[in-house]
């Protein structure tokens, strides 16, 4: 479809540090949010994997968490594909990355069981992403 085509042009793009101002200058943030609830599995991986791309930028990282997506991502968690569980996983913890007000967040909108179960239950890098999630969750407890 046409809106898998474009979550996927934009989550190659997203790979690029100058694309993920462009992207999210451009207003792309919140359909993406839409995406991860309304769009077809392989929308909702795409927009999960763009977002975890977007967030390695701080500013993209409120703009993210302000747009209503963290509650989507772990939503994922449980319900989505392995690929989107994965992409998830990985987007929440970019999302945490220097961020203390999104690691409450997703401790809030019950991230942690779903990231455990993660790491025994998921792809190898969802096991990944899980950990580095979790791994910033405790730091988080610990200041």
């Amino acid at each position: 479809t046409t809106l898998l085509s474009a979550a996927g042009a934009l989550w190659n793009l997203s790979f690029n540090a100058n694309n993920r101002v462009a992207i999210a200058g451009a207003g792309a943030i919140p359909p993406l949010v839409t995406l991860l609830t309304s769009g077809t599995v392989g929308a909702k991986e795409k927009a999960a994997g763009t977002l975890g791309n977007l967030a390695l930028n701080d500013k993209n990282q409120v703009s993210i968490a302000e747009a209503g997506a963290i509650p989507s991502l772990v939503n994922l968690l449980t319900s989505g594909t392995a690929i989107a569980k994965e992409k998830a996983a990985g987007a929440l913890w970019n999302l945490a990355v220097n961020n203390d007000k999104n690691q409450v967040t997703i401790a809030e909108a019950g991230a942690i069981p779903p990231l455990i179960n993660l790491l025994t239950s998921g792809t190898t890098d969802a096991k990944e992403n899980a950990a580095g999630a979790l791994q910033l969750q405790k730091q988080a407890q610990y200041r």
